[in-house]
């Protein structure tokens, strides 16, 4: 294992080079069960994210007002940032099967507290909910990752986002058209989330059916196996994650940088993660939660690196790009979703691309070196989108998020979800800050030098967070136009700040992306694991089940049985 334990692990649970699995296998209800489970567990994911976050407007005005309408966003990358590092480990000491049956099932109660959202409140637990299943949901890269060939893992991966394009992809036009043409529209997507949870559900029960607990770990039973867990590691984390993102979620928009309340809770935040590395590092005694061996490998940390800046990309124009499409080109709701629809579209796109890429196009490093150059180039240019530049916008948000690598395993899961998360948070609060001082700026001087009277100015205002100009005294068509226009320079000019903050990122990317290895040599046939129904054993049922016995009685010696390193 990676900490450097040894466990004895039942041969039935191994699988085997490509061509020695059994006749069938991979034509099987079981997996194919399996992989519909897992296409399905994605849509899930994105029908959780995706939708709401990209309509987060037009469901304030249902359930809000609220100031806190961000937070149905930022508590989804925070669930789903600490929960990839928790069901990651978890289902490595305890089995799959369970842990990726309780994320969904979580999922279904997010879904259904969505479903019947009352306030923003509700909403927010429901999105948090969503954000830890999303772990589980996600897991593809873990659970069909050993069950297929090290080879066939990457297009298996582009595969399941493949099948997510209809929400994945066309999410903020399928929910802006549900909310314009459905009886509780944009409800639609945490119903749909509950019936495609039912179903996940079915198929993982009757048909995926990977190694047991006790076929990991011959002779230790779930208590010790408990035991041994690192709670105060997982306490640690858990702690540091959310205090850091409160923290970075506050500054600028609930309290002011400087506050009290935002610099506490970051310098907590940074001390507790600061103490869990510390931790983890020196004084834990158990199975760490990150081994720190991980991050002395050199290639690890690049990858790492690269997927994180990519998903940061990713995260933050999500909630950003409807902004930019409204305040800047259309104020149409349709044509908003439809112009939306190229975050995951690039996404999908660059994970299908790169998935065959990295199985038949040779040298890795040089796709990763050229994917964080494309990165650098579009999204730097993106400090140039102006309202007379629709296409240019269009194309360069395309392109850049095709960069993503989709290399989503454990602690690279978990740091590309705290990446995208403290990039969601940071670069609101860039967009709110920079708001704040230059729509003032604009509006006031556009407003006054085209006849409003300065006594009117905090009705105007008001009104513009409204977009209803009738009750402000002295109004008429010419100053509205003159304020649409200054609004329209207020936000050109604050996300070009926003986008400025993504240059220094870009540039570490690059540099990593050239200390990325070359994996070809690891991209065989051999299968990591089998499915566990009786016509996919490699050995005879009763002879295993002796020595697994020996092993649970305190003999592995005398357990026929295969180590796992």
């Amino acid at each position: 294992m990676a900490d450097g334990t040894v466990e004895y692990v039942d041969k039935n649970a191994l699988g085997d080079e490509l061509d020695r699995m059994p006749d069938g296998y991979y034509r099987s209800p079981q997996f194919i069960g399996t992989l519909t489970a897992q296409c399905l567990a994605s849509t899930c994911a994105y029908l959780g994210w995706v939708l709401p976050s990209n309509t987060l407007a037009l469901i304030k005005v249902d359930i809000g007002p609220s100031a806190q309408i961000a937070w149905a966003a930022t508590i989804w990358t925070m669930g789903s940032s600490i929960g990839f590092l928790i069901v990651g480990r978890l289902s490595d000491l305890y089995g799959r099967k369970w842990m990726v049956m309780s994320t969904t099932l979580l999922g279904l109660v997010g879904c259904v507290i969505g479903g019947t959202a009352k306030s923003v409140g509700m909403l927010i637990a429901s999105n948090g909910c969503n954000g830890l299943a999303a772990a589980g949901q996600l897991s593809f890269g873990i659970v069909l990752g050993e069950l297929v060939p090290n080879k066939h893992r990457g297009p298996m991966v582009g595969f399941i986002f493949l099948t997510s394009i209809p929400f994945g992809v066309f999410g903020p036009v399928v929910a802006r058209t549900m909310i314009e043409n459905i009886h509780e529209g944009w409800r639609w997507s945490y119903y749909i989330g509950i019936l495609l949870s039912v179903i996940t559900l079915a198929l993982y029960q009757f048909l995926y059916h990977p190694p047991t607990f006790a076929q990991l770990h011959i002779g230790k039973t779930r208590i010790q196996q408990t035991k041994e867990l690192d709670w105060v590691g997982m306490s640690l984390f858990t702690a540091g994650c959310v205090l850091l993102l409160i923290g970075l979620s506050w500054g600028g928009t609930t309290y002011p940088w400087e506050s009290t309340e935002v610099l506490c809770t970051l310098v907590i935040g940074i001390m507790t993660l600061a103490g869990f590395f510390v931790y983890e590092a020196y004084f834990c005694s158990v199975k760490p939660l990150i081994p720190s061996s991980v991050f002395k490998n050199i290639g690890f940390v690049a990858v790492v690196t690269c997927a994180t800046v990519a998903s940061m990309v990713y995260y933050s124009l999500t909630v950003l790009w409807p902004t930019i499409i409204s305040a800047l080109y259309t104020t149409d709701s349709i044509k908003v979703g439809w112009q939306s629809c190229v975050i995951g579209g690039g996404v999908v796109l660059g994970q299908a691309m790169s998935g065959l890429a990295i199985a038949y196009v040779p040298r890795l490093k040089m796709q990763c070196i050229c994917a964080a150059a494309l990165v650098t180039t579009f999204i730097t240019s993106m400090c140039s989108l102006s309202p007379d530049r629709w296409a240019n916008t269009i194309a360069f948000g395309l392109i850049a998020c095709t960069a993503d690598i989709g290399l989503v395993l454990g602690i690279l899961g978990l740091i590309r979800a705290l990446g995208g998360a403290i990039a969601q948070s940071l670069y609101v609060s860039i967009l709110s800050n920079v708001l704040t001082w230059r729509m003032p700026e604009y509006v006031t001087t556009a407003a006054t030098q085209s006849g409003l009277p300065t006594k009117s100015l905090p009705s105007l205002f008001e009104a513009i967070n409204k977009s209803d100009y009738s009750d402000v005294p002295g109004i008429n068509k010419a100053i509205i136009n003159s304020v649409g226009d200054a609004v329209v320079k207020a936000y050109t000019n604050s996300l070009h700040y926003v986008f400025c903050a993504t240059i220094p990122f870009s540039c570490i990317m690059l540099v990593a992306a050239c200390l990325v290895p070359d994996v070809q040599k690891f991209l065989t046939y051999n299968v990591a694991k089998r499915l566990q129904d009786k016509g996919f054993r490699r050995f005879d049922i009763e002879v295993n089940d002796a020595e697994i016995q020996a092993g649970h009685e305190g003999h592995p010696d005398k357990a026929k049985a295969a180590l796992h390193v």
